[in-house]
C-alpha cells in the first residue's frame, strides 16, 4: 500500500468527523480499534485531554468563520488526497454538524460518503439509534 499524506494508506477508510464532543473520541477509539485508521477530525478546538490521542489528527476550523469555510477546508483535504483509493467516510458528531452537512450535501457528496442519522448513532455508540419505549396505557 502506498502512502498518501503521512498517515493514510491508499485502500482505506478514512474517517472525517465533525466537531468536538465525547462522540468524536469514542467514534475515532472505536475505528482505531475495529480497523486501525486514524481519524481526522474537524473542530474549532482541541481539547487539552484529547491532544495526545493517537488515533486522531485534528484539523482546527474556527468556529468564528463561515460555514462556507468549513466546506472548502473539507474539499481541500479530500483535494489533498487525490485520486488515491480510499474512502473518506464523513461522521457529523454533533447534531448542530449534521444539520450543516445535509444542508450542504450537494458540495460534499462528490468526496465523502455521509453519514445518515441512524448511522451516525450507530458509529457513535456501536448500536443501533435507541427506540423509544412506549409507556402501557392503563386500562
Amino acid at each position: 500500500m502506498d502512502f498518501i499524506m503521512a498517515d493514510v494508506l491508499s485502500g482505506e477508510l478514512v474517517p472525517v468527523l465533525l466537531g468536538i464532543s465525547p462522540e468524536v473520541s469514542e467514534t475515532a477509539h472505536r475505528m482505531y480499534r475495529q480497523y486501525g485508521v486514524v481519524s481526522h477530525v474537524f473542530c474549532d478546538k482541541i481539547p487539552l485531554a484529547m491532544r495526545l490521542s493517537l488515533c486522531m489528527k485534528f484539523h482546527v476550523i474556527r468556529r468564528t468563520t463561515d460555514q462556507r469555510l468549513l466546506i472548502q477546508a473539507l474539499n481541500d483535504f479530500a483535494e489533498q488526497l487525490g485520486n488515491a483509493d480510499v474512502i473518506l467516510y464523513l461522521i457529523p458528531c454533533t447534531e448542530e454538524y449534521a444539520g450543516m452537512v445535509w444542508r450542504e450535501c450537494e458540495a460534499l457528496e462528490s468526496r465523502f460518503v455521509i453519514a445518515d442519522k441512524a448511522e451516525m448513532y450507530r458509529v457513535w455508540f456501536g448500536e443501533e439509534m435507541p427506540v423509544p419505549k412506549r409507556k402501557e396505557e392503563p386500562i
